[in-house]
C-alpha cells in the first residue's frame, strides 16, 4: 500500500494499492498542516482498518502555494518512515 500526500491544492491523502486508488481523503487547511497532517492519515488509515506496517512508500506532491507546508509534510514522512 502507498500513502500519497497531495498538497499541489487543498490537501488530500490518497491510498494506492498498485495502480488503484483505494481511498483517498481531502481537507481545508494548508496552513495548519502542522497541526493537521498527522491525525489525518490516522484517520485515513483507521477508516481503511490499516496500520502503519501495511504502508510500503510515502510519497509527497509539493505544494505551489506553500514551501513551508511542503517541508513540514516531507518532515513528517520522515517521521513515519521511521516506524515504518
Amino acid at each position: 500500500m502507498n500513502l500519497i500526500i497531495d498538497l499541489s491544492g487543498e490537501p488530500c491523502l490518497i491510498l494506492k494499492q498498485g495502480q488503484k486508488i483505494k481511498d483517498q481523503y481531502k481537507w481545508q487547511g494548508l496552513y495548519q498542516l502542522s497541526e493537521s497532517l498527522i491525525l489525518e492519515i490516522d484517520r485515513l488509515l483507521k477508516k481503511n482498518n490499516l496500520g502503519l506496517e501495511k504502508i510500503k512508500n510515502i510519497k509527497v506532491i509539493d505544494s505551489k502555494k506553500s514551501i513551508i507546508s511542503t517541508n513540514i509534510a516531507k518532515a513528517a514522512v520522515l517521521g513515519l518512515k521511521a516506524k515504518i
